[in-house]
């Protein structure tokens, strides 16, 4: 689910509008960060870390251009090295610098084809990688002394035709401009919006806010967006839109304040918990509501007004700890869970609370937290997931592919509970999730196991495989 941003300015420089915009976005992403701009040449850094600890010692002003990238990263694929942070760069054809958000299913197929056709090696294990190889060898067949938009569009057809996935791409050309496009099925967000002259495209509209562009709209699935270096707009539907959005993105992924194909989400979060107390008949005997912060927030505050239940801060998050869902490995998820909250024991001491989480995946923060509720004195826990149990692994760009940690597809709901040690344990439905995202055009595979895309048998059990791997390697420190 990484963050991208793409910028440009055919009057001013881009590079300190790129960092603001992409620490807007640095929920999606914490694993590495990186920013390119470009002015004759690329100016490129990237790093393992957050995006301010890459960036902490570099003068910005040295970033030259009026166009350029960033990206904050969250592995999905790979192995986490430094080498696989984004923008990736390519000197020929023009000079390209990509950055993506997604998983292209068909990866390894893509990288064979490139050696036996274009004798292409693609140097490092991210797909994103081979996603700039892909659309290289397409922009080689045009007539390289003379590219026309025509052509970029022609190439991004031959680029979208090969690959397999979800995926959200930005890429600068050299001395031509700032290509975007988005899978046929929208699956990864990816909206634009424009400040006078300038054109910005980025993940979630909540980066658009900081450079202060106003909201146009999103990349729509299948779409090819051409930005010229004097900021003309230039698009084509290079493929059939077939939207899936994902639901996921709604539930917990995104911001609260981002619009996400034209669905506000807190509004979608708000709908999520008032769903959850229609189907909750204990409200009388429950003394308070709280929610695991931050992104329950707006299901509990809606949950409570509808059970008629007082709302409390129960649980704060100490926001100098990161999101332990997207942690890099199990060991390090289990100690981040048991550090990223504070609990207000006068809340929690003697009551019988209901307690909202966005969902419930692993379990590991859920089963930590419960222990501490138990330990701060409450009575009674009901615990509920604004989300429908997380069953089937993603294959899309969100860290969910062994199903084996999967706790609701190992376990029942009763047996759940146990696990947790909660008295009363609620989901959300499918038919709710469905009319708060929408119906036709969401994406629910981790919940239903129906994916959008072919996915064959053996593709789920190589990621899961890959994963495992990424779970429970030992941390590694790179320098550089």
């Amino acid at each position: 689910m990484c963050g991208i941003l793409g910028l440009l300015d055919p009057h001013e420089p881009v590079s300190a509008d790129l960092y603001r915009g992409a620490l807007a976005l640095q929920h999606r992403g914490q694993d590495g960060a990186g920013l390119a701009t470009f002015e004759n040449r690329f100016y490129y850094k990237s790093g393992l870390g957050l995006l301010p600890d890459v960036f902490r010692h570099e003068d910005l002003d040295a970033f030259r251009g009026r166009v350029g990238l960033a990206h904050l990263r969250y592995a999905t694929s790979g192995a986490g090295a430094v080498e696989e942070c984004q923008p990736f760069l390519l000197s020929f054809p023009f000079g390209l610098a990509l950055v993506h958000n997604g998983n292209i299913t068909n990866d390894q197929t893509l990288r064979q084809r490139l050696v036996e056709r274009g004798h292409r090696l693609v140097n490092s294990s991210s797909d994103s990688d081979t996603v700039l190889h892909v659309l290289a060898d397409a922009l080689a067949q045009e007539d390289m002394g003379r590219l026309t938009v025509d052509g970029i569009m022609r190439a991004t057809r031959r680029t979208m035709e090969q690959l397999e996935g979800a995926y959200s791409v930005i890429v600068v050309i050299a001395n031509h401009g700032m290509l975007a496009f988005r899978d046929p099925r929208g699956i990864r967000p990816l909206i634009m919006g424009r400040r006078g002259e300038a054109v910005a495209i980025a993940s979630e509209s909540v980066a658009l806010d900081v450079v202060s562009a106003a909201i146009e709209r999103d990349v729509r699935p299948g779409e090819a967006i051409f930005v010229d270096l004097s900021g003309r707009l230039h698009h084509q539907q290079v493929a059939p839109a077939r939207p899936a959005h994902c639901a996921f993105e709604y539930v917990y992924l995104a911001r609260p304040e981002s619009v996400i194909d034209g669905r506000p989400v807190s509004e979608v979060r708000e709908c999520l918990g008032e769903s959850l107390a229609a189907g909750f008949e204990a409200a009388r005997e429950t003394d308070v509501a709280f929610d695991v912060p931050s992104s329950a927030e707006d299901a509990a505050i809606s949950f409570s007004r509808a059970a008629g239940i007082p709302y409390r801060k129960g649980i704060r998050k100490n926001f100098y700890v990161q999101r332990s869902f997207i942690a890099a490995n199990q060991s390090l998820r289990s100690k981040t869970a048991g550090m990223k909250f504070h609990l207000e024991r006068r809340v929690i001491s003697d009551q019988r609370v209901a307690v909202i989480d966005d969902s419930i995946v692993r379990g590991t923060t859920a089963r930590l937290l419960i222990a501490r509720l138990r330990r701060k004195g409450a009575k009674r826990i009901n615990f509920f997931s604004a989300a429908p149990p997380v069953t089937h692994p993603c294959v899309y760009g969100v860290d969910m592919a062994v199903r084996d940690d999967l706790l609701a597809a190992t376990m029942s709901q009763e047996q759940m509970a146990r696990h947790l040690d909660v008295d009363y344990l609620q989901f959300q439905t499918i038919a709710d999730l469905a009319m708060a995202v929408g119906p036709e055009t969401t994406c629910r595979a981790c919940f239903t196991g129906e994916y959008p895309t072919a996915i064959a048998p053996e593709t789920l059990a190589r990621y899961g495989r890959a994963r495992q791997l990424v779970h429970t390697a030992p941390l590694t420190t790179h320098k550089g």
